[in-house]
């Protein structure tokens, strides 16, 4: 068995130009029938290896989903853990999903799309930090966060489309506060996502430059005043309970874990990795768990569209620290005063 994946992914770096490592590689060309047979190929083999899930076509080629967390800097990067002060001991179900919890709050279910940039470290963010705001809300206000600040002018969180980190994004919503944002090319928000799908596998999109201005058909010129801040950011220890808490107390949280080639190819189950190299690190939200056919999973959102996965949607082994998902888990709280303290002038 052993033998025979060797060779399956020898040939595929041969026919390819598979690299082990980096975000986009060239794994694909789109326009090849020949590529498309041999992705179908790809498929069949992981098929007969998974015993949780299930493989199959996504719309994009394989190297069209990127990822793109710094796996070399989390551990520094990694904020103190927060402390969960409960009164009482908390009754964790069996499963459990935020978006049932907090129905008022539709952001924990929006699928984002970062398409061709490695901006997954961000757009996770920046979804959570829309859960949150609405989930701790008395009136569950609505703030949809875009991911543009946090990409663009955040100099301390890495380098944008190449690669960032999840701890600096989440200091940098407390000490700078984040814009609004919609989808790409939406009129939503003072900053719309920027960046759409791929158009061809070796596609590599810029960082966008840092603007304080909004939109022109947004309501608000100055991003200035757009802005809404946390009033905490922290990680959550490395403990099935206590990440479990925390999404069942206060709402999802960001997680990264180490991603590899077969993953792009997920489709339905609970996804553990059984082949291919590493790809690189990949920053998700998890909304909720629960158990499937005895195999317990985190129940995920990504960041790759609705028509990736399971509408957007994952499933991952839980408890194990499996390729890390329960390592580097961080999250914030929201600050509702900041923001009308900073334009609040008293002559």
């Amino acid at each position: 068995m052993i033998r025979t994946l060797l060779l399956l992914a020898l040939s595929l770096g041969a026919a390819l130009g598979q690299t082990s490592m980096g975000i986009g590689s060239p794994l694909f060309n789109s326009s090849s029938s020949s590529s498309s047979q041999l992705f179908d190929a790809i498929i069949s083999k992981i098929r007969n290896l998974t015993k949780t899930w299930t493989p199959g076509r996504n719309p994009l080629p394989p190297a069209f989903y990127r990822g793109s967390v710094r796996l070399e800097q989390l551990e520094r990067e990694r904020l103190p853990a927060g402390i969960l002060v409960l009164k009482t001991e908390v009754q964790l179900p069996e499963s459990f999903d935020a978006r049932t919890r907090w129905p008022n709050c539709p952001s924990i279910g929006e699928i984002r799309n970062q398409g061709c940039c490695g901006s997954c470290w961000a757009i996770s963010a920046a979804a959570i930090m829309t859960d949150r705001w609405c989930i701790h809300s008395p009136d569950s206000a609505q703030f949809t966060f875009g991911a543009f600040d946090i990409l663009a002018c955040c100099k301390e969180c890495g380098n944008g489309c190449d690669g960032g980190d999840l701890g600096p994004a989440w200091t940098y919503w407390v000490e700078h506060g984040v814009s609004s944002g919609g989808p790409h090319n939406s009129r939503c928000g003072c900053h719309p996502y920027p960046f759409d799908v791929c158009r061809h596998r070796d596609e590599q999109v810029p960082t966008p430059k840092c603007v304080r201005t909004c939109q022109a058909t947004y309501n608000q010129t100055d991003a200035t005043q757009d802005i809404r801040f946390g009033r905490e950011a922290y990680s959550v220890p490395m403990d099935e309970s206590r990440i479990m808490e925390e999404i069942f107390m206060n709402g999802p949280v960001q997680a990264t874990f180490k991603m590899y080639e077969d993953f792009r190819v997920y489709k339905s189950g609970v996804y553990r990795h059984v082949w291919g190299p590493l790809v690189t690190g990949h920053a998700i939200k998890i909304i909720g768990w629960g158990v499937e056919k005895g195999t317990k999973y985190w129940l995920c959102i990504n960041s790759w569209g609705e028509s990736w996965g399971s509408k957007g949607l994952f499933k991952i082994i839980r408890g194990e620290n499996h390729l890390n998902i329960e390592r580097d888990v961080h999250t914030g709280l929201p600050d509702y005063r900041k923001h009308e303290e900073m334009f609040s002038f008293n002559y």
